[in-house]
This record gives structure tokens, sequence and C-alpha cells, in this order.
């Protein structure tokens, strides 16, 4: 039996894994994989959030994590458990939230049932992956969610917002070390930028593959502070570049429609 865990450094639920496993003196029945160090592998692997726990292969617990369940696997002992299908959304939404990556998505994009095709995820978070009708219960989800899809995001939309923002702050504190003014963010981030920080950060990677570096870091501003200059000095020229580009897509998509 292979048992992998896709974890994070600054992940506290993998702190957690960890330091259990340790513990009970089963750290070496598991590969830990970093996705700090690794994140291809973990984009591979469809990791949404840390930590990710692969059985043989199959995606078992994302996020969330139930230890004393952890533990029989790696004993050799099978779970085998039921699911009351009254709990499939709660379960659904709980992990959901647990993980930035999906949380910011779904709320940038106001859309739950695209999300829930992602079937390792929603039977890993949900817990159906060890139950006998996993595919029944998984198929009675996405019935649910295509019906009523935007009263559950209306339900969950106070939580979703908590984790965003506290992702958002957190970040904030890794970046510059301490705690900026209300002024202070607002005028380093204005909406437009925050908007671009929620689309692509979090929309599009979690923390997976995610490192990141106090502001401080002279050598790594240093290689980023090149790259802004370069987009200055060559402003017009990458403009029309872009631009022509995307004027030559567009004549592309008429002629082949």
């Amino acid at each position: 039996m292979k048992v992998e865990i896709f974890t994070h450094t600054n992940c506290t639920e993998c702190h957690i894994v960890l330091d259990f496993l340790k513990e009970k003196g089963l750290l070496d029945k598991v590969d830990v994989i970093d996705t700090e160090k690794y994140p291809f592998m973990a984009f591979e692997r469809g990791v949404i959030s840390t930590p990710s726990i692969f059985v043989d292969g199959e995606l078992i617990f994302a996020g969330q994590v139930d230890l004393v369940e952890l533990e029989k696997i790696l004993n050799g002992e099978k779970i085998n458990k039921k699911i009351s299908e009254q709990d499939l959304i709660n379960r659904l939404m709980e992990g959901i939230v647990d993980s930035f990556a999906a949380t910011a998505w779904i709320y940038v994009n106001n859309d739950l049932p695209h999300f829930v095709e992602q079937k390792d995820f929603v039977m890993a978070v949900t817990g159906i992956i060890n139950d006998e009708k996993r595919d029944e219960l998984y198929e009675a989800i996405k019935e649910e969610v295509k019906a009523n899809g935007i009263e559950i995001l209306v339900k969950w939309k106070e939580i979703m917002k908590r984790n965003i923002s506290s992702n958002f702050i957190r970040e904030m504190y890794w970046l510059y070390q301490r705690k900026l003014s209300k002024e202070e963010v607002s005028s380093k981030y204005p909406l437009e930028v925050f908007a671009h920080w929620l689309m692509v950060r979090g929309g599009a990677l979690g923390r997976v593959g995610l490192r990141i570096y106090p502001l401080s870091d002279s050598a790594v501003l240093s290689r980023i502070s090149e790259v802004y200059l370069y987009v200055f000095e060559n402003y017009d020229q990458l403009w029309d570049k872009v631009i022509n580009e995307q004027r030559k897509l567009k004549e592309e998509e008429v002629l082949n429609s």
C-alpha cells in the first residue's frame, strides 16, 4: 500500500497530521510531498487543498483528515462507513470553505455546479469515498447542487468571505512581517489590485506551489523589480504586441466560425 501526503509549510492541519503520525510511529509508512517544492506534481494529481492524502493513487482525504481513520488505513484496516444523504451538502461545503483555492474559485465565478465536477475532491471531503454507494451519493450531490446551487452559496457566503479575508490578511503578514493599518492596505491594494489577487492567487492556485517571501528579502525584491521596471521601459511595445496578438486571435476566431 502506497500512502502519499501532499503538504504545505504554512498549513496548520498538515502539521497536526504529521505530528500525529510521528507520535503513533507511522510516519515511515507515508511519503510526504511538499507542494512548495513540488507544485507541478500536486497540479498533476489534482490537489486542491492541503493536506491531501492518496492511498494507492486514490484521494481519500482533502483538507480535513479523520486521524482515527487514517491510523486504521495505515494499519491495514478497511474503512467502510455509511454517509447520510441529508449531510452531504454540509459536508461538501465544509470541505470547500476549508480550501482557499476552492472557496476563491467558487466565490469569484459564482459557480458551484461546475466545481462539483471535481469528483475526487468531492468524494474525499464528503467522506463518501469510503461508502459502498459512493457513485450513487456523488450523483445525488450533483443533482442537489444543480437544483439549489445559488441558494447553497447564499447560505455559505459569509463563511466564504471570512475564508478569503483571512487568507488575504495572512499573506499581508507574510509579506510585511507586521500589521498594516487600514490606510496602508487600501493604498497598496485598491479594489482592482485586490480583485486581481483574488482571481489569480486564489482561484487559480490556492496555496499549492505558493512561496511567500517577505518584501524585506532584497534578493527576491530585486529580481521582481527588474521585471517591474522592464514593464515601464517597454510599455508601448508590450501594449502594441498584446493588442496585435488579440486582434489576430479575434480575426482567426471569425474565420473559423
